[in-house]
């Protein structure tokens, strides 16, 4: 199976947060947090060496899973810059909670949202151009 230029771009840009994680970790807590609620307030807290792989970890697999599908035939698969896109969002959202847990201080819902609906407005986009 040939791997897309595309999902590689998508796979760089998750290793090169993870990288940032681990070069961050020393100066973390030793518990971070990984979620926040509704209110913008962390409601999810984890070992630090776990907190800073766990979005690009997530990411990986979905970049996977995708391809996977795609290869499979199952369902109508995403095409490759999907996968560009997914990660630039994921790596957006490690780098709000690295921020956060380094101690700046602000409402990770509103931080969030305008990356969400951008990510979905180009997932539509995408869904109707091919």
């Amino acid at each position: 199976m040939r791997v897309p230029r595309l999902t590689l771009v998508g796979i760089a840009i998750l290793a090169l947060s993870a990288v940032a994680g681990v070069a961050l970790l020393p100066a973390l807590p030793s518990s971070v947090a990984i979620h926040f609620g509704v209110g913008g307030d962390p409601d999810s807290f984890v070992a630090a060496p776990l907190g800073v792989l766990l979005v690009p970890a997530i990411g990986v697999g979905a970049l996977l899973i995708t391809r996977l599908a795609d290869a499979s035939g199952i369902g109508t698969g995403a095409p490759p810059v999907f996968d560009a896109i997914l990660a630039t969002f994921l790596a957006y959202v490690q780098a709000l909670v690295l921020a956060y847990n380094l101690g700046a201080r602000f409402n990770m819902v509103v931080a969030v949202v305008p990356a969400v609906v951008t990510f979905g407005v180009v997932a539509v986009v995408l869904d109707r151009a091919g």
